[in-house]
């Protein structure tokens, strides 16, 4: 009763699992005692109750899709079984029933097994938010939080919706989400997803989202949007099946009219014809294909990416070049300070005027210099005044500050005789007193990622960027890069991705900005940052939700192991017919040995198949 109490529908799926290997053990033992001499008179009953037993439901669905002309596995097992029991072979069509079900269970095993990562995923939704209202907190169902709520998250909990925090400091657990195991550390104004989970501390968070837009609601829609999105492989499977299926009944009906025809020996022959219904029976390939794409599409989530439909996986699986939008995918999206030059006054001091007048910006610069260098004061800035693509000017401790570009220097009457190019520069004064470069800030391990890539079967790597030149070049001289195209309009990215798929390469793109979308749209394989635009979101054929490209070796090694079982699995499947089928033309082989074939090499090609979960 606690398991019914629990999940209603997986308690009957599990009692209803339970009955049917009880029956097939039953089934089992009435086969055994149908040897005992002295039960040869009851042995038709005996048989006939044990295919009942074990193959009821098979035998149901098999007679109706007869009658729908619906030919599919259950109807050639159904003939198969039907016709055996009529010709005297009671012991073979029981075997043909224990043989066909012991299959099924192992399928079912197997596809549980591929499912487990699927289910996993699906279950990041938190079902509750504890609404705080006033000094009260009330339970209410997630898809009840609105923009702008203030939610207790308690340690164990999942966070229910996209926000920031507004009050506490914690470890989450993201990996539920991007796949990082290491905890993350949050404290107030700190973003968090949904779908993560609170392990040590109280936190409040303001909701930034309601559900059905936050980062779990969005992921499990894009799992399920996968699982029914199918790709060339196996919609050309769906449709192989349901010609072939029907070509070999008719096969079948030939090899019993033409013998009868020709005055041959009939009880051969409908065994010949029956072994080859159930020797043709194509279940290697309808289960084994989808299932590999579908272990595919969970073993690569489990590595922060979130494909929408194994229709993408081919295309992935043959990249050959892939193209990076620069800042944000290569790049962390954040400056540092490259060269730091105090021409006039000390540097300690320089540091804190640019520090005190961008924190008041919105510019990342402010950031960069306390990342230089810890503990800068920040002083008082009077008459602030921000010239849009130039610079601030502001006044601390009575002197005039300009810190910015040349314009904003020339605008104020500033000496540039010391001007340097390229650099953002502060003057006190008027005079000219140091100067800054900043430059993008490389992700970690970079160049190792790009070398895993080539070692995945990547043949290049190129920059798609609408950055300047220098900047660009300068990321790529250092990552090895020799594709590198900078100043680039949207239109000149797709464009160019247009001139790298003229050779018959296929490109994989990634990027992360609204700008992306035609490009990621364009490419064989689009890709976009978990962190990027909802536009480039909705575009993109997989998105990278860890938002760490180091995954993306593995991910490609992932999709081509895919495509090489998925091509091992039909040619073996194929030429196990084959060899089948050519053994059961002598008339010498028994119907329950096609069973015992067509079960074994399912169970191979399943087995096969689910190799591409393993780490």
């Amino acid at each position: 009763m606690a398991c019914c109490s629990h999940n209603h529908e997986e308690c009957e799926v599990k009692e209803k699992n339970k009955s049917k290997i009880v029956l097939y053990i039953l089934s089992l033992v009435l086969f055994g005692i149908g040897f005992i001499p002295a039960l040869a008179e009851y042995k038709i009953w005996i048989y006939l109750v044990a295919v009942l037993l074990a193959g009821y439901d098979l035998l149901i669905e098999g007679i109706k899709n007869l009658f729908k002309l619906n030919f599919e596995e259950s109807t050639l097992m159904t003939i198969a079984i039907i016709g055996a029991f009529i010709k005297g072979d009671y012991p073979e069509s029981c075997l043909v029933v224990l043989l066909f079900k012991l299959g099924e269970f192992l399928e079912e095993f197997a596809e549980e097994k591929s499912n487990k990562n699927i289910e996993d995923i699906t279950k990041i939704k938190a079902n509750n938010a504890n609404l705080v209202e006033g000094d009260n907190v009330n339970v209410v169902k997630v898809e009840n939080v609105k923009i702008g709520d203030i939610l207790l998250v308690k340690p164990g909990e999942k966070i229910p919706v996209d926000g920031i925090v507004t009050a506490g400091t914690s470890q989450i657990d993201t990996s539920p989400i991007t796949g990082e195991s290491k905890p993350v550390r949050v404290e107030e104004n700190n973003e968090v997803v949904s779908g993560s989970i609170n392990l040590n501390s109280a936190i409040y968070i303001k909701a930034e989202k309601e559900y059905k837009d936050s980062m779990a609601s969005q992921i499990i829609d894009l799992v399920y949007e996968a699982t029914n999105n199918k790709g060339k492989t196996e919609k050309f499977i769906t449709k192989f099946s349901k010609v072939y299926t029907p070509i070999v009944i008719v096969i079948a009906i030939l090899l019993v009219i033409v013998p009868l025809i020709l005055g041959a020996d009939m009880d051969k022959w409908i065994d010949i014809a029956l072994f080859f219904l159930v020797a043709s029976c194509p279940c290697s390939l309808v289960i084994s294909i989808p299932l590999s794409f579908f272990s595919c599409i969970g073993a690569i989530s489990k590595k922060g990416m979130i494909i929408k439909g194994t229709k993408h996986i081919e295309n992935l699986s043959k990249t050959d070049i892939i193209a990076f939008d620069k800042t944000g995918t290569l790049t962390t999206g954040k400056m540092v300070i490259d060269k730091l030059e105090a021409t006039k006054i000390p540097e300690n001091e320089m540091l804190e005027y640019i520090y005190s007048i961008e924190s008041l910006s919105n510019h990342p610069i402010a950031t960069a210099v306390a990342n230089y260098k810890k503990d800068i004061e920040k002083l008082e800035v009077k008459d602030y005044i921000e010239y849009s693509g130039h610079g601030l000017y502001g006044v601390i401790n009575g002197k005039e500050i300009l810190f910015g570009n040349k314009k904003l220097m020339e605008k104020y009457d500033v000496d540039t005789a010391e001007y340097v190019d390229n650099t953002i520069t502060l003057a006190v004064d008027k005079q000219i007193v140091g100067y800054i470069t900043l430059k993008e800030e490389l992700r970690e391990n970079v160049e190792n990622i790009l070398d895993n890539l080539k070692e995945a079967g990547v043949k290049d790597v190129a920059i798609l960027t609408g950055d300047n030149k220098k900047a660009a070049k300068n990321i790529a001289d250092k990552l090895k890069i020799s594709q590198v195209y900078a100043e680039l309009l949207p239109q000149e990215k797709l464009n160019k991705v247009k001139e790298l798929q003229a050779d018959k390469n296929k490109v994989t793109f990634l990027g992360d900005g609204i700008n992306d979308s035609p490009v990621i749209a364009t490419a064989d394989f689009g890709m976009s940052m978990g962190t990027g635009s909802e536009i480039a979101n909705n575009t993109a054929d997989g998105i990278l939700i860890s938002n760490d490209i180091a995954s993306l070796p593995t991910i490609i090694r992932i999709a081509k192991k895919t495509m090489r079982i998925v091509k091992f699995n039909i040619t073996f499947s194929l030429l196990a017919k084959l060899v089948v089928l050519i053994v059961g033309l002598f008339g010498t082989a028994p119907i329950w040995l096609a069973v015992l074939a067509d079960t074994g090499v399912t169970l191979l090609t399943v087995l096969n198949a689910l190799r591409i979960l393993r780490k």
